[in-house]
């Protein structure tokens, strides 16, 4: 009795961790596909308003790139009409002062007409009249109109004698000796005049100016200029 209740008493507990297996591999898949995360059906709607605001993107886009094209083609009328009215400009300006020159130019001959004038009846009167005194106070006379006329437009003769030499407005041809050091680099004689229009220097006066050089009384020596 003894051997069969043990062998029985296996049989039992067998019988038994055979059933307490099964319930565990039954019991596995669900737990398997509890385990396992559902799969995420996508939402319609989602998926629409996705691909709608994608398309406002993209026609936000092409908006974009619309205004700056427009943008650049009005900057390069602009650009070209600027370009057009600076050519004009710089045409006009030329051309305008072509002709102010010209009426300057036609002025200042205007002006010496009466002189040439003069000019030709002192020819007239010298070809008849061998009168030297007459013919030289025409000349002077002339000499004077034109002078006078010029001055008018701004001419003006560049005192010289006595003056103190002015390396701006006179050259000196030669220089002579003066025992007198106050009349040291003085203009003594004008050789040829010298012109200015307003302020600008048409010719500068050729002269001769005296340079101080104490006699030999005076314990001095006499050198070159």
């Amino acid at each position: 009795m003894t051997l069969r209740g043990d062998f029985q008493g296996n049989v039992n507990e067998l019988q038994t961790a055979n059933m307490v297996a099964k319930k565990k591999s039954a019991k596995k898949p669900d737990e398997e596909m509890i385990a396992e995360p559902a799969a995420v059906v996508p939402d319609a709607e989602a998926v629409a308003q996705s691909k709608e605001t994608e398309t406002e993107t993209e026609r936000s886009a092409e908006e974009v790139i619309e205004g700056l094209t427009d943008d650049l083609a009005d900057l390069e009328d602009r650009h070209l009409r600027l370009v057009a009215e600076f050519d004009n400009f710089r045409k006009r300006t030329v051309r305008e002062r072509g002709q102010h020159t010209e009426r300057a130019q036609a002025e200042l001959a205007r002006t010496l007409l009466e002189s040439l004038d003069d000019l030709a009846r002192v020819s007239e009167h010298g070809s008849t009249d061998h009168d030297a005194k007459a013919l030289l106070e025409g000349v002077q006379l002339v000499e004077a109109k034109l002078l006078r006329a010029l001055g008018q437009l701004g001419l003006r003769r560049i005192d010289s004698v006595g003056q103190p030499f002015n390396p701006e407005v006179h050259e000196a041809l030669v220089t002579v000796s003066t025992s007198d050091p106050e009349e040291d680099d003085v203009v003594s004689q004008e050789i040829g005049r010298g012109y200015l229009f307003k302020d600008t220097l048409l010719r500068p006066s050729l002269v001769q100016v005296m340079k101080y050089r104490p006699s030999a009384g005076d314990g001095g020596t006499e050198g070159g200029c």
